[in-house]
């Protein structure tokens, strides 16, 4: 049967901007940069990464990651329940025949909850993120910290009438092109989210 519902156009800002208490952790020559796993919904969630710095740098990203789309109330709700996990990392480049293989060490990570932002003043928060160190140190050490800005705007709903209709057994997506979900994400959403965030970080 046909359905109504109100849509409203939802706009979310992550900036990454910069990083204290990480010269005390043992890095060496490496670069430091931000990784994030956004929610997505339908149990899925998008990995983006900042760009890397020096780890001998002034420790300054000022990066900013940008999402904009469409969703119901229900929608809204469900992503209020969602949380967005910030990891710190180092990566070094060693030279092994002729080529530089990398990998990332985790250094710290912390999450933070979407419903935070929804319900602060003008529905935007700028605070130092106090990372979870992975290493055992000095309880002198202070922990390393991240200064992380995050913002929401909900535009004004409009009327949409669709055609409402059950999860089709046969349907080869088993749920997962989102024909019967009120997310707010489709699943052709994911890799255009991805894509779009990172265009908007360069």
């Amino acid at each position: 049967m046909e359905d109504t519902q109100d849509i409203s156009s939802i706009s979310c800002e992550i900036q990454i901007i910069r990083a204290k208490n990480v010269e005390k952790i043992s890095l060496g020559k490496s670069n430091l940069f931000i990784r994030c796993y956004l929610p997505t919904g339908n149990n899925q969630r998008v990995k983006l990464n900042s760009q890397e710095i020096s780890s001998k740098s002034d420790l300054f990203w000022d990066e900013t990651f940008s999402l904009d789309c469409m969703g119901t109330q229900d929608s809204i709700n469900m992503m209020k329940q969602g949380k967005v996990v910030f990891e710190l990392r180092s990566r070094k480049y060693l030279p092994i025949f002729g080529k530089n293989i990398c990998g990332s060490q985790l250094l710290g990570s912390v999450e933070i909850p979407w419903k935070i932002v929804f319900e602060s003043t003008e529905m935007e928060i700028e605070e130092w993120a106090i990372f979870m160190a992975t290493s055992k140190n000095n309880e002198d050490v202070k922990p390393p910290a991240v200064k992380i800005a995050m913002k929401v705007k909900v535009n004004e709903a409009t009327k949409n009438n669709r055609l409402r209709r059950p999860w089709d057994e046969s349907c080869a997506c088993k749920g997962y092109c989102g024909c019967n979900s009120s997310s707010i994400f489709s699943a052709d959403d994911y890799e255009i989210f991805a894509l779009g965030a990172t265009l908007d970080a360069l």
